[in-house]
């Protein structure tokens, strides 16, 4: 395959990502969560966005009205994998170090 068949093959899977549509994984209370589950993910290898749903300088209102602050959004393709891994990163508990001595 010549160079310029790789640079058509790379372009047309971008295209082709570029189409898929972004799924609602996981509505969040703030974002602080948000950018927390999103580095998260991207951890993982999965590209992730957070959409926000509060205006600026309204953004308490409406909050309260939707109940939560935003979605992360991920491609449909990664969807159920981000779920999973989400419910499994909120479900765990930090392990428990040696206590600290005291000098």
């Amino acid at each position: 395959m010549s160079d310029r068949d790789d640079e058509t093959e790379r372009r047309r899977e971008a295209d082709e990502l570029a189409r898929e549509p972004l799924v609602s994984v996981r509505e969040v209370p703030d974002e602080q969560t948000a950018t927390m589950l999103c580095d998260f993910l991207r951890s993982q290898g999965i590209e992730a966005a957070v959409e926000p749903v509060q205006i600026p300088w309204l953004s308490t209102l409406e909050t309260l009205h939707h109940g939560f602050w935003g979605r992360i959004e991920v491609l449909g393709k990664d969807a159920d994998r981000a779920r999973s891994l989400i419910d499994d990163y909120l479900a765990a508990t930090p392990e428990q170090g040696p206590p600290e001595e005291n000098a």
